[in-house]
């Protein structure tokens, strides 16, 4: 195969990726797997492919003999298969790809386009922003294809297309990062910032890591919690006051008798609500549903109306916490599954080597767990278009071998 055809089906891979597509996603992780597939292949993404088949195969199983339509059982399939063909077609594409950079300058080059795009419309709406919502509704609440180009630009020192523009590449980049205002990507960033200084690494240093985390997120926690601000705080309070409510909205309770007066607090209490939905159904099942959930096809009944992307819903197919998420489709078998995907990345990356390449890969793999972790609280795991995590375990994984071989 022409190394066209690969580079083309990358291209188009991160592309889909990048706008939110599920279908198209896909469909072209179907594909570029179809043309890449070869029969060496590391174990471990091998492996770790098995644990999420597993779990798309326990939410089959559970929905059978459901009556649920047709139509919404073919779009939880291809929502819970995408990650599997997503992770080894990024994998083995990056393997076919002779050029060692390659990857990298896409994701840079994608980044880059869409950065522009979002500051553009930024530019050409000055004269109507008016609070921080508006904003963020000029590019969407975040963009993680930024996130991941700003981890290569920062930890990597890959050679790019801008090699002579690669300061102004990264600080366009980042003024894009930034004007999202994602606490979400943020974060994220910050975990690939310790890895890269070996924090995430099981010794000593971890646990130095974690003290720095801790004393720093009291500290902003004191902070942020001091600043006076309101549900109806305006420009940069609003986003202060939806930072402070951060914790609430993951993981408190909420009176559903409270909504019918004030519905804005269903929102600032979403995430939680939700979820306590999705599991008091679970329970409501009885136990087949604990164990291995209530199918593909189900819905969670909200008990309630939502007004989502110009629609009202009451009832919906995912949400936001992707633990409690998988655990309403393939219960707590599938969950365990689920865990141990992101554990395995985690644990079996965990060598410190002298290896400069080796080394660096590891911490990017170590990372990339703990991104899937983080992402599994706020916005579905990597289940969600516009996630990045399973995309970029493949190409860490794939690219520490051509690395390595390269080497020995």
């Amino acid at each position: 195969m022409p190394q066209i055809i690969y580079k083309i089906g990358l291209f188009l891979l991160v592309f889909f990726l990048s706008i939110y597509s599920i279908e198209l996603s896909f469909i072209t992780s179907v594909f570029v797997l179809a043309i890449s597939f070869t029969g060496k292949a590391n174990i471990n993404i091998i492996f770790l492919a098995i644990l999420l088949t597993i779990v798309a195969v326990i939410g089959l199983f559970s929905s059978y003999g459901l009556k649920y339509p047709f139509f919404d059982i073919l779009k939880d399939i291809i929502y819970f298969v995408r990650p599997v063909t997503v992770l080894l077609a990024s994998y083995f594409v990056v393997k076919r790809i002779k050029s060692q950079n390659y990857v990298f300058n896409v994701v840079i080059l994608m980044a880059f386009i869409f950065a522009v795009k979002h500051l553009f419309n930024i530019v050409i709406s000055l004269g109507k922003i008016d609070s921080y919502i508006f904003l963020r509704s000029l590019g969407g609440k975040q963009n993680h294809i930024e996130t991941v180009a700003l981890i290569f630009l920062f930890f990597t020192p890959f050679n790019t297309l801008f090699v002579k523009h690669r300061k102004l590449v990264t600080y366009i980049i980042v003024l894009s990062f930034v004007l999202y205002l994602s606490r979400t990507m943020f974060i994220i960033l910050f975990v690939f910032f310790l890895a890269y200084k070996g924090y995430l690494f099981l010794n000593k240093k971890f646990l130095k890591g974690i003290f720095v985390i801790l004393i720093t997120s009291l500290a902003l926690g004191i902070i942020i919690s001091n600043i006076d601000t309101n549900r109806d705080s305006q420009g940069f309070k609003a986003f202060i006051y939806k930072t402070q409510n951060s914790f609430k909205e993951l993981f408190a309770p909420i009176d559903t008798s409270e909504i019918v007066n004030d519905r804005r607090l269903l929102w600032e209490h979403w995430r939680a609500y939700e979820a306590n939905k999705a599991i008091e159904q679970i329970s409501e099942s009885g136990a087949k549903a604990w164990l291995i959930g209530m199918g593909f096809g189900s819905q969670i009944d909200l008990e309630t109306y939502a007004y989502l992307d110009g629609k009202t819903f009451t009832e919906v197919p995912t949400i936001h916490n992707g633990f409690v998420n998988v655990l309403f489709k393939t219960g707590i078998l599938g969950l365990i599954f689920y865990l141990l995907f992101i554990f395995y990345s985690f644990f079996k990356y965990q060598k410190p080597t002298l290896d400069y390449y080796n080394n660096l890969f590891n911490k990017l793999i170590v990372a990339t767990s703990l991104y899937m972790l983080f992402n599994s609280f706020v916005i579905t795991g990597f289940y969600r278009p516009g996630e990045f995590s399973i995309f970029l375990l493949g190409i860490l994984i794939a690219s520490k071998q051509k690395f390595q071989s390269i080497i020995s």
